[in-house]
């Protein structure tokens, strides 16, 4: 057996490497550099005088994978390229941007043609993970995929020979993301294996705690009015923030507000749904269902190029999530122009940063002096005013979790790739300190010759003999499928779309029937993908399979159709609670709009009676909060709600009082579309400007005042609602209105500082904002999970909010919950026995 590293040793880029086993050339993945001023292809010529190549097995799409694909296929026409069905329709969408890249680049030639993408594209094979394929006629070898959870269809590639086994991890996580679970991997004996190293010296940040970082900082720069740019790979960590962000909405941790998604996201996203067998089985489900699961209402794709401008010029708050990752092209870098000089505004960097891209420099100037924040972007340097951050939100396993990852294996051998040497280097003396096999850190260029005696012996599956049918497995021939894998003992794992056919056949399925079978098995009273890996199906146990052929005699069993209520209208949906009258069988759904639900999800509603048995009944009343929130979330800032909104539900319309500087009949629009009821604004007048006022000897010009306190308390942990000049027996003078004069009084020294710089005397609103501490309340306890029996009563005088729970509490969650509360509000949070 022999190794070579032609690329992606000591180095994050051009992965590919050269196998020799079994008297066969093996290429594991064929990356290019994305580092313009390095050479973009890994060393060729090697592979050349090695023989060429016999057949091309790749990991994942991303291009320091896939890059040199259609170079090695032009040079190797007859090698055949395996990866998984996902990985291929998104090597297809970034094989075609690279050619757009390649032709806008003026004096440079390109590295093939659209006709080698094609040629390439035609000689893929796809295999789903856990299939053992066998590549060559004249010898033993054994390749099977394992799900490596880093991406949509991303897999470890693990190899089998007479002369000893290979594990290769592609680019690896352990842990679950939103769009597809961490890697599985049975107990395999690899006598070799090649390792990811990029977060070799690192421990991750906790990713929830990384998430809440970021939910807060989206919150905070929509509330004083700012945009927020999140630069992201366009597969993989774009689809992961959307439903990120989605996720924080639909709980309430975020206000709603436009989230714009631009650049290759778009059509990443759709290939995504193309492929719901790689995505959580959660994802999946709603996919099969025919659900759009990134894109909604506030949620939108920007379809034409010429939007752009728009978006950048809105005076309200908005996300943009858009590639490239590093801000090395796409719209992400044309966006960051127009948002960096702009101090209301923020950029996130989520992701791994070339040392020479441009959101390495940004991330560069986090602790820089104002003078020297400068973003060069070829010729041009930009100031930088916005907000820069970095969130640790890696789809790359750590430390930690590669050294557990190696005692898993046990390999005699092992080889640390994908990483800066000196990091990969740290992860070599980390491991060689407690592990018995010999660890090496290779360089591109060096070869491995070694000769594995005893090669280990392999863990083998017991096989299920074929029933050696001719024709294709029909929706009716499923159960005689199932019986036979029942009779041989094969109920306690799950299986492959490839496995289940050649079970059924004898042969190698072709991709047709593969695809085919998927809608088969959906359908299927006999077999259910597996909850952590919807690319396999396992078969259903008699006791399931006699109960639901049961349910299709009549209704559903009651507990499973209130657990696939959640499938059908997740929370995004409005659906709060779920009930039952089961003597009449009726489900009973609970919208906060239901006259909207009603039309918006009539299909749904209707597959679901039809799937179940079960007759869906509305509730007919708005849910009040709801509706409030809603409001609240539509009005711009300085305006807020005066009082209650008023819920009339005989004439069936809201009522409500607003103060502040709105478009009437654009919020009455807006919250009739959202509720399906009208809303009735009495007494509003518009504001008048105050009538401007000479500054007296010594006093600052009123506007700049005014900026000047805005500058003041930009960045502080409480908001300053409201500013305006007011007048009394004394003249005039400035006043200050944050959530509660409790807050204001925290800010005193600032206050009385502002009043040297501007010589205007400046007082704290002495109301406080009701409204806000009410909702703020109410959604501090949503999130930790704790329910209320009805809305929080306000107590001025006690300076207390009451509530009063559904149920018992956490007592540790809920003091939690008093401590930020009273950190934000200046009032107490106290439990009221009802």
């Amino acid at each position: 057996m022999e190794l070579i590293f032609c690329g992606g040793a000591a180095e994050v880029g051009a992965s590919c490497y050269l196998l020799r086993i079994d008297n066969k050339n093996i290429l594991l993945d064929a990356g290019v550099r994305m580092d313009s001023s390095k050479d973009s292809l890994p060393d060729l010529r090697v592979i050349q005088e090695k023989g060429g190549v016999d057949a091309v097995f790749v990991t994942h799409a991303h291009l320091d994978h896939t890059g040199a694909l259609p170079v090695i296929s032009r040079e190797y026409p007859h090698a055949p390229i395996y990866m998984t069905h996902a990985t291929k329709d998104l090597v297809r969408i970034l094989l075609y941007d690279s050619l757009k890249v390649m032709e806008q680049q003026e004096g440079e030639i390109p590295i093939y043609a659209e006709v080698h993408v094609k040629q390439m594209m035609d000689r893929i094979l796809c295999f789903s993970p856990e299939y053992a394929i066998q590549p060559f006629k004249d010898a033993e070898l054994k390749v099977t995929f394992y799900h490596a959870g880093h991406i949509v269809g991303a897999s470890c590639i693990y190899i089998q020979g007479k002369e000893g086994s290979v594990f290769y991890s592609g680019d690896i996580s352990l842990v679950n993301q939103y769009t597809v679970s961490g890697a599985s991997i049975p107990k395999l004996r690899p006598d070799v294996a090649i390792l990811e190293g990029t977060y070799g010296d690192k421990l991750h940040a906790n990713r929830q705690m990384e998430e809440e970082r970021l939910i807060q900082m989206v919150g905070e720069v929509i509330d004083r009015g700012g945009k927020v740019l999140i630069p992201a790979f366009a597969i993989g960590r774009a689809q992961e923030v959307i439903l990120m962000l989605k996720r924080a909405m639909n709980r309430g941790k975020l206000p709603r507000f436009k989230v714009f998604v631009d650049g290759m996201v778009r059509e990443v996203c759709r290939m995504y749904r193309l492929n719901p067998n790689y995505l959580r089985s959660s994802l999946a489900k709603r996919v099969w269902k025919d659900k759009e699961v990134f894109f909604d209402d506030w949620i939108q794709p920007v379809a034409d190029p010429r939007e752009r401008e728009v978006i950048a010029g809105l005076s309200e708050p908005c996300c943009i999530i858009s590639s490239s990752g590093m801000l090395t092209g796409g719209p992400s870098q044309w966006y960051a122009e127009k948002l960096v000089g702009d101090d209301k505004n923020s950029i996130a960097i989520t992701g791994y940063q070339d040392e020479e891209a441009p959101g390495r420099q940004l991330l560069d100037l986090v602790n820089a002096p104002c003078e020297e924040r400068f973003l060069a972007l070829g010729e041009r340097r930009i100031p930088v005013k916005c907000q820069v951050d970095r969130y640790n939100l890696s789809a790359h396993a750590d430390k930690t979790e590669l050294i557990g990852l190696v005692h898993a294996l046990s390999p005699r051998q092992i080889f640390l790739v994908h990483g800066q040497e000196e990091v990969i280097q740290h992860l070599g003396q980390e491991i060689q300190a407690d592990f018995w096999g010999r660890v090496y850190v290779p360089r591109n260029g060096e070869a491995y010759d070694f000769h594995i005696g005893r090669p280990r012996k392999q863990l083998e599956r017991a096989l299920i003999p074929s029933l050696n049918r001719e024709a294709f497995p029909e929706k009716g021939d499923i159960e005689i499928l199932w019986r036979h894998i029942m009779e041989h003992g094969g109920q306690k794992r799950a299986y492959s779309l490839e496995e289940l056919l050649k079970i059924w056949s004898g042969k190698e399925p072709t991709q047709e029937q593969i695809s085919k079978l998927v809608d088969v098995l959906l359908h299927s009273d006999y077999f259910e993908s597996d909850s952590w890996r919807p690319f396999l199906y396992r078969p259903l146990s008699e006791e399931q399979v006699a109960q639901r052929l049961q349910e299709l005699q009549g209704p559903m069993e009651v507990n499973r159709m209130l657990a696939l209520v959640d499938e059908f209208f997740p929370p995004e949906t409005g659906l709060y609670k779920k009930g039952a009258r089961f003597d009449e069988k009726v489900a009973l759904l609970y919208f906060k709009f239901p006259k909207v639900a009603a039309q918006k999800y009539r299909d749904e509603i209707e597959q679901f009676e039809k799937l179940t048995g079960w007759r869906v009944e509305l509730n007919r009343e708005c849910n009040l909060e709801a509706a409030e929130d809603l409001l609240v979330s539509l009005l711009p800032e300085g305006a807020y709600l005066s009082g209650s909104l008023s819920y009339y539900r005989a004439q069936g319309y809201f009522k409500a009082s607003i103060e502040g500087d709105v478009d009437i009949e654009d919020i009455r629009k807006r919250f009739s579309e959202a509720t399906g009821l009208d809303l009735v604004i009495e007494g509003h007048t518009e504001p008048k400007a105050p009538e401007p006022v000479a500054a007296q000897p010594g006093q600052m010009e009123q506007n700049r005042a005014f900026r000047l306190i805005e500058e003041t308390f930009a960045g502080k942990p409480h908001r300053l609602y409201k500013k305006g000049l007011k007048r009394d027996e004394k003249g005039p003078y400035i006043e200050l209105s944050f959530i509660s004069p409790e807050i204001g009084e925290r800010y005193r020294d600032i206050i009385l500082q502002l009043e040297e710089k501007t010589g205007w005397p400046m007082r704290i609103n002495p109301n406080p904002n009701q409204n806000e501490i009410i909702k703020l309340a109410r959604r501090l306890l949503e999130q930790k999970g704790l329910r209320l029996k009805k809305n929080p009563g306000f107590f001025q005088l006690e300076k207390e909010v009451r509530v009063v729970p559904v149920d018992d509490w956490d007592c540790e969650a809920f003091d939690d919950v008093k401590k930020e509360f009273e950190s934000y509000t200046g009032y107490r949070l106290v439990i009221e026995k009802n």
